[in-house]
């Protein structure tokens, strides 16, 4: 059975994320020929120096927190053997039992993607705790080999040496997380765990391009059966008031304001999937506004994760603005949405005079 997850707006910190288990698989893609090769599968946890131990975990903070394009799931999937029910299962394993289910995961991510173009590469599973209540999570790197994960194969073993300092560079490469933490400590109840004691976060290194879904389904929709929150469309929309609402009473001029709204509303039509309150405030707001943006959104309840973009719900908002030409090659701009209420143009009754009535007072020039 699919069952959906009522997802958690509560914000969410990955800070003292700490990496306690970790194996690695590999996982090919189809030949030349098309034929199918099975996962290389290791049978121990392997062991990290310190320094790429330390460069991991920061990795994992960097790539799913509140400044990154990280953004929560909602869990669609929870029928045996899904990820989620082997995920879950896994927080509590022995080491023996981890190893074991981590070959269920190589499995089912080689079966995941046998219809699609994407290449073989690494699935590095890994077990510990994040958060002030170092609550357990599961996390899936799927990365590929050029990423900065090296392997060594024998026969019962992949070992990855991670190098360090591909991990601590800014440059954003290829390669897929998943991660689901337990919210609330439960039994499994016949065999099952419950998706509404868990969440679930993605980062794909494609959520900021065009083709974000379709690109990156096989891996979060068949691999993780997880999907874009149901919420989407009403977490643009906040985004999106509240923005406006920030915008409209904040202290700034209103020549400013006027700027900042066009950048909200092409933020919105831009190809980008996801929407982020950091990011908005670093490439739009001016430094003094910036911390505040942020504690306006965030006091209002809006995620500090990245969500996923959906303007479903304000699409008659998002219309460019109105520009009305004359003849002599004077224009004026409005706002795209009730032009009538605000602003009429008349006859004068004099040839090639137009009379225009404004309901507003000016503020400004440019």
């Amino acid at each position: 059975m699919d069952g959906s997850n009522v997802l958690n707006n509560a914000q969410f910190s990955f800070e003292g994320l700490t990496i306690e288990r970790i194996i690695v698989h590999r996982v090919y893609d189809r030949g030349p020929d098309k034929a199918r090769r099975d996962p290389k599968v290791s049978s121990n946890i392997i062991r990290l120096g310190q320094e790429a131990l330390d460069a991991l975990q920061l990795r994992l903070q960097k790539a799913l927190g509140s400044k990154s394009h990280g953004i929560e799931m909602s869990i669609h999937e929870t029928t045996p053997p899904s990820f989620f029910q082997v995920a879950a299962s896994m927080m509590g394993a022995t080491e023996l039992e981890f190893v074991e289910a981590s070959k269920i995961l190589a499995l089912s991510l080689h079966k995941s993607q046998l219809t699609t173009s994407s290449p073989g590469g690494m699935l590095a599973i890994i077990g510990g705790r994040l958060g002030t209540g170092a609550k357990p999570f599961i996390g899936v790197i799927k990365a590929e080999p050029q990423d900065g994960f090296k392997a060594n194969e024998s026969d019962d073993q992949v070992d990855m040496e991670y190098i360090a300092e591909l991990v601590l560079t800014g440059t954003q490469r290829l390669y897929k997380i998943g991660l689901l933490t337990e919210l609330v400590s439960a039994s499994a109840v016949g065999g099952q765990y419950s998706a509404a004691n868990f969440r679930a976060f993605l980062f794909d290194h494609l959520m900021t391009a065009t083709e974000t879904r379709a690109a990156a389904a096989f891996f979060y929709r068949i691999f993780l059966g997880m999907d874009i929150q149901a919420s989407a469309k009403k977490l643009t929309q906040d985004f999106f008031e509240l923005t406006r609402n920030f915008i409209d009473t904040s202290r700034l001029e209103s020549e400013k304001k006027f700027e900042l709204h066009e950048a909200l509303r092409s933020e919105m039509r831009s190809q980008e999937a996801t929407l982020s309150v950091a990011t908005f405030a670093v490439r739009h707001l001016p430094d003094t506004a910036r911390q505040e943006y942020e504690g306006f959104m965030q006091t209002r309840g809006f995620p500090q994760n990245s969500v996923s973009k959906d303007n479903d719900y304000i699409k008659s908002k998002l219309r460019r603005r109105r520009r009305f030409v004359f003849s002599n090659g004077i224009f004026i701009s409005t706002p795209p949405e009730r032009t009538e209420d605000y602003m009429q143009i008349e006859d004068s009754g004099e040839e090639g005079v137009s009379l225009i009535r404004i309901k507003g007072v000016l503020q400004g020039q440019e």
